[in-house]
Order: C-alpha cells, then structure tokens, then sequence
C-alpha cells in the first residue's frame, strides 16, 4: 500500500503513542483512502490491527494535489525543534513522489522562504481536516 503503487497519490503515517493507534493512510488518485490500523494493548484487552477502506472522492485530492505540487519536494517541509512527550507524543509524516516530510506536527515558522513556509503550513491544516474528518 505504499505511495508511488499505480493508483496512490501520497501516504500519510501517523506514529503510534501510549494512548493512540499508529496507521497508515494511502490516498487514492479518485479520493479513496485505505487505512492500516495498527493493534493496541491495554492492561484489560488487545485491539487487533485492522484496515479500514474510505470510498472515492472521501478526500479533496484535487486540493491535495495542488497542494503537494506548490511544494514540489515534500523532505524540504521546514520542520522539528518541537518537544514532545516521550510516551503520548506522535509524529506525523506525509509521502509523495519518493519523498517523505518531517513531522507535519512541527512545522517550524522561523523558515525563510515565506512562500514554502505558507504552503507547508496550508498542507499541514489540510492532513489534520482530513484525519479529523475520517475519524481513523
């Protein structure tokens, strides 16, 4: 399920912390999205990994595309210098064209090149709407 498979735009990978699942989200040239879930374990029970399939057009590709094109080259996304927790702490990272961000979680705001600095931060906002909209 890797970007760059025919048919994938870009994946999103949210790390797994203390309290939250870690997954795996492929987005789909016709705005379908397949997660993989990974388990959790908790003192009373096991949540099994699981994968959950998002129908076409559940996600704004068109945006995303533009988007990921304003950037071009998503490894130079101005990131990091953000401290987070070492157990409930996770990280945030989107692939496209072969290339993997740093954490979407930290862009860092002190990059001068104002107009990669607007897209990262407009790329940003776009992964949190669309895993706050999927509800993963």
């Amino acid at each position: 399920m890797k970007q760059g498979v025919e048919g994938n735009l870009a994946t999103i990978v949210k790390s797994r912390s203390t309290n939250t699942r870690g997954y795996e989200l492929a987005i789909h040239d016709d705005g379908s999205a397949t997660a993989e879930i990974s388990g959790a374990t908790t003192a009373l029970r096991f949540d099994p990994p699981r994968s959950q399939q998002f129908p076409p057009g559940t996600i704004d590709t068109k945006t995303l595309r533009r988007l990921l094109a304003e950037i071009g080259d998503v490894s130079k996304i101005p990131t990091g210098g953000c401290a987070k927790s070492v157990s409930f702490g996770t990280r945030t990272q989107i692939t496209y064209a072969g290339k993997t961000s740093g954490d979407l979680q930290s862009i860092q705001t002190s990059c001068d090149d104002k107009a990669l600095l607007d897209a990262s931060e407009k790329l940003a906002g776009f992964v949190r709407e669309v895993l706050k909209k999927l509800e993963i």
